[in-house]
């Protein structure tokens, strides 16, 4: 019944080479789970790449002498399982099959790609989990995987990481430019900030970075908005709403990094501030945006004040038409924030006479602030400074960073430093 699909999955039991793109960095971060039982589940927009890096796993276990058979990749995505994604007893057929073609022995990987498309999967895994010996990798498209509907049956039982399209440093991999040494870094440097205007605009889904056509990456830029928006966000909520929906995504991806309110949007939108924000909730468990809040004592505090809204990636921007010329500071502070996000940060912004884009945290390792401007010229250096210097002094931050295109200096306790050198920089 599934035997042909399995097989056709899981290419690598006849050593046919995978196709793994990039290197991921979060790859790293999976391999220290290896060994361990809990379940892991990777969540990220869609295209990111989630499906390369389990392939990636895959590798990692094939060179450490695996068993090939013991390892088993499953899409669950593809139109094959369609009729039968309602009903969660397929999911154990599908094993069984496994079982009997592959004859596993000893320890079992299994990787579930796009659990989502599956009914009820979370069912399945628990019941592996607790009676075999099964070390499962599961990845979905929307941070819903792990909502509360999830949470109660796996509770405890599982290690999360969220993977977004490529990072600069990934980016710089991708075009074949050396970036991992400081040497690799003065000597490519004319080349990387040549490039770094490509990421600016496009941003950094996989698939887009091997294309030279911009036709072609608008095109597939529009395609994956679109499967976001009509295959994930409004199926999974049941929305009615849709010309309302698509007007409210398309105005807040064409407004990046600029304050509103829900009332705001209510008004131009032309439904409640009450469904405006289920519907930005739904855009965030999507990946299709991010909400940030302005910093306060309390969360009650935060809620009450105006928001920011960065996309999931520059290149839908792009793709719906906002000018990357027009504004290019705005394309920069989304990608400033994009990786402050892929660094693990709690991210705010700061407001009171004067305004800081970015105050973020770390657990409890303190607080830093960035501030991102394109270009310091005579008429803006004051604004950029001041408004760093207030966050600072309000929020008891010792050292703060502006990031602009190319310009560097040190002034006082603020650096100012060129992003393509920040965004390759790890440890800051």
């Amino acid at each position: 019944m599934f035997e042909k699909i399995i097989a056709e999955q899981n290419k690598h039991w006849i050593s046919v080479k995978q196709e793994t793109s990039v290197p991921r960095e979060k790859l790293e971060n999976l391999r220290q789970y290896l060994d361990k039982k809990q379940i892991v589940v990777i969540t990220g927009i869609r295209r990111a790449g989630k499906s390369y890096l389990l392939k990636q796993v895959i590798e990692h276990l094939l060179r450490n002498k695996t068993n090939a058979k013991n390892i088993l990749f499953l899409n669950l995505e593809t139109p094959y399982f369609d009729e039968y994604k309602d009903k969660v007893i397929y999911l154990e057929k599908i094993f069984e099959e496994y079982i009997s073609l592959a004859e596993p022995q000893g320890k079992i990987f299994i990787f579930l790609d796009e659990a989502q498309f599956f009914k009820n999967w979370q069912v399945f895994v628990k019941a592996k989990y607790e009676a075999t010996a099964i070390k499962f990798f599961i990845t979905g498209s929307n941070s819903w995987l792990l909502s509360s509907e999830y949470a109660t049956l796996l509770s405890g039982r599982t290690i999360h990481f969220e993977l977004y399209p490529f990072s600069f440093s990934e980016f710089c991999t991708a075009k074949n430019i050396d970036t991992k040494t400081k040497i690799a870094l003065a000597a490519n440097e004319s080349k990387i900030r040549k490039i770094l205007n490509e990421y600016l605009v496009w941003g950094g889904f996989p698939e887009i970075v091997f294309l030279d056509s911009e036709e072609q990456k608008s095109e597939i830029l529009i395609n994956y908005y679109n499967n976001i928006v009509y295959r994930d966000i409004i199926p999974r909520f049941g929305i009615s709403n849709i010309r309302q929906t698509q007007e409210l995504a398309h105005y807040l991806l064409s407004n990046i990094g600029k304050t509103t309110s829900y009332n705001q949007l209510s008004k131009l939108i032309g439904i409640s501030d009450k469904t405006v924000k289920e519907y930005i909730h739904y855009f965030v468990q999507g990946y299709l945006l991010f909400e940030v809040s302005m910093y306060a004592p309390s969360i009650k505090k935060q809620m009450a004040n105006l928001k920011k809204v960065y996309a999931g990636d520059v290149g839908f921007t792009r793709a719906l038409g906002f000018s990357f010329s027009e504004d290019k500071g705005r394309f920069l502070e989304n990608i400033v924030f994009l990786e402050l996000k892929r660094r693990g940060y709690d991210i705010y912004y700061f407001k009171d006479k004067k305004e800081c884009d970015f105050i973020v945290k770390e657990g409890k390792k303190g607080m830093n602030a960035f501030q991102v401007c394109s270009l310091i010229t005579p008429e803006n250096r004051m604004r950029e400074f001041e408004g760093l210097k207030e966050a600072m002094k309000k929020l008891n931050i010792k050292h703060g960073t502006i990031l602009t295109l190319n310009q560097e200096e040190r002034n006082g306790n603020i650096s100012v430093i060129p992003v393509w050198k920040w965004l390759l920089q790890k440890d800051n």
